[in-house]
């Protein structure tokens, strides 16, 4: 028969072409489920590691991201620490939860529990708390707790509230957590005194609280009233415009001083160029230093603030003994404005070190109070030049840090120049034994926003890359099937 098929050839076609359109979607749904159980294992296998390695911070502010401080302190965690947020179930702060869970991601030493006042409503009165708010938190370690209100978590500055009609607010919630954490675990606290009455400035509630977050409590003393008590690991003069008085006075102010570091005491001081203190530099000059005549000017404009010439970007120095700039980000400018340099004579018994450098085009100006101009001119001193030093006694480990800058600590500066707070909370910690510098810099709670070269990035991978992923791997599926 011509131009069609017996019955029997007819069978066998259409029995292999169901066949074939078997195999075929059997295939497809062996593909199908090989590639949902792959999706599925992958899910689990992803669910499997810590968030901290599936989780990217998109925020402009890192607000979910530990600081290299947390971090240490989390890691050297040897003692359990639980962690009671108080908020109303369904309510969390998402800011304070996650960030709660970063901790618990970076050691297993820390844990943390949401506690609903409403279902607790006793739960913070176990921890003397009972007024504690919603928000609020509660650290536990052993027997010891630390309680976190709400509103420290975050800070509010209305000073431009008149002209913006709103306040300015920052979240500092990862500094007092991680501050609590490591006053818990850290031991008995350190005690730093400051002198008085001797025109020296006091220490601004910026600098105490960066203290206090290094488990440091700082208290005035008077030396002319008061001896320097036996459990003052740190004695502190910052920038005296009268000099401490000797042996010829009703009280040895200068005798207390030497006492205390033959004993193996620890000096951090601020001078004033325009505040002259014979004594108490001869104290110093028992550590080989000494000022530099005259005032600092920096010759190289990139050292300066705006270029001017009084107002000093120095250099971090070179350690290899002090521990003074341990944990301390170096690629932050700190400023010393009207500062004078410091020499060091090498001294038998005496190591010591630069911390803060002027650059080579540095001078010190000899009649800077009499001159109308910052240029050069002769009998000036060519630098570079030393601005803070530090200083030990071999034999007794009494530590000096001087700092040729009067106003180093100020809370408008601080706004424009944190790294003067970090440096000075670097030095003090490093004296008292303090061996991690806790980060005390608040994180803006601004929106969450993509950086633009990360939009970049994005935007090339979901318009670009993907598609031709998608492209391709259809190509590839369609030549496949032909072939069969």
């Amino acid at each position: 028969m011509t131009g069609g098929c017996s019955a029997a050839g007819c069978g066998r076609q259409k029995s292999e072409a169901a066949s074939k359109i078997f195999r075929s979607g059997l295939y497809s749904a062996a593909v199908t489920a090989l590639v949902l159980v792959l999706v599925i294992l992958l899910n689990l296998i992803v669910r499997a590691i810590p968030s901290r390695y599936t989780e990217w911070d998109l925020s402009e502010a890192g607000l979910y991201t530990l600081s290299e401080s947390s971090r240490q302190v989390a890691d050297d965690l040897t003692q359990d620490v639980t962690i009671y947020y108080l908020a109303q179930t369904g309510n969390e702060d998402q800011i304070i939860s996650k960030l709660l869970d970063k901790y618990a991601a970076q050691s297993s030493h820390i844990t943390w529990e949401l506690k609903d006042p409403a279902v607790y409503p006793t739960f913070a009165a176990q921890y003397g708390a009972q007024d504690l708010t919603s928000g609020g938190l509660i650290l536990v370690c052993g027997e010891q707790s630390k309680v976190l209100d709400a509103a420290e978590l975050y800070d509010y500055d209305y000073s431009d509230y008149a002209t913006t009609g709103a306040a300015n607010v920052t979240f500092d919630g990862e500094s007092r957590i991680t501050s609590a954490i490591y006053q818990l675990t850290s031991g008995e606290s350190r005690h730093v005194y400051y002198t008085t009455n001797h025109g020296e400035q006091s220490l601004t509630d910026s600098l105490t609280d960066a203290l206090d977050a290094q488990n440091i409590d700082a208290q005035p003393l008077d030396l002319l009233t008061s001896t320097i008590p036996e459990d003052c690991d740190l004695l502190i003069i910052n920038a005296p415009t009268t000099d401490f008085s000797a042996g010829d006075g009703l009280v040895d102010e200068i005798s207390q001083l030497q006492n205390y570091l033959a004993a193996g005491g620890k000096l951090l001081l601020t001078s004033s160029v325009y505040a002259q203190t014979p004594q108490l530099d001869a104290v110093l000059a028992q550590f080989g230093l000494a000022r530099e005549a005259g005032l600092v000017v920096e010759g190289d404009s990139s050292h300066a603030l705006y270029g001017y010439p009084y107002s000093l970007f120095p250099d971090y120095g070179t350690t290899d003994e002090s521990t003074a700039l341990d944990g301390v980000n170096r690629s932050t400018h700190v400023m010393l404005s009207v500062a004078q340099g410091i020499t060091i004579t090498e001294t038998d018994g005496v190591t010591a070190e630069s911390l803060l450098n002027t650059s080579e085009d540095a001078y010190s100006k000899l009649n800077f109070d009499t001159s109308s101009t910052t240029d050069k001119e002769n009998g000036d001193t060519d630098g570079p030049f030393s601005l803070a030093v530090w200083a030990r006694k071999d034999d007794t480990g009494a530590e000096v840090i001087w700092i040729g800058c009067p106003n180093m600590d100020n809370e408008q500066l601080y706004q424009s120049i944190p790294g003067n707070l970090t440096f000075l909370q670097g030095c003090a910690a490093s004296m008292v034994g303090q061996d991690i510098l806790i980060d005390t810099k608040a994180l803006e709670t601004s929106p969450i926003t993509i950086p633009a070269s990360t939009a970049t990035t994005l935007g090339l991978v979901f318009v670009f890359v993907l598609p031709a992923v998608v492209l391709i791997a259809g190509a590839v599926v369609v030549l496949l099937r032909r072939r069969k």
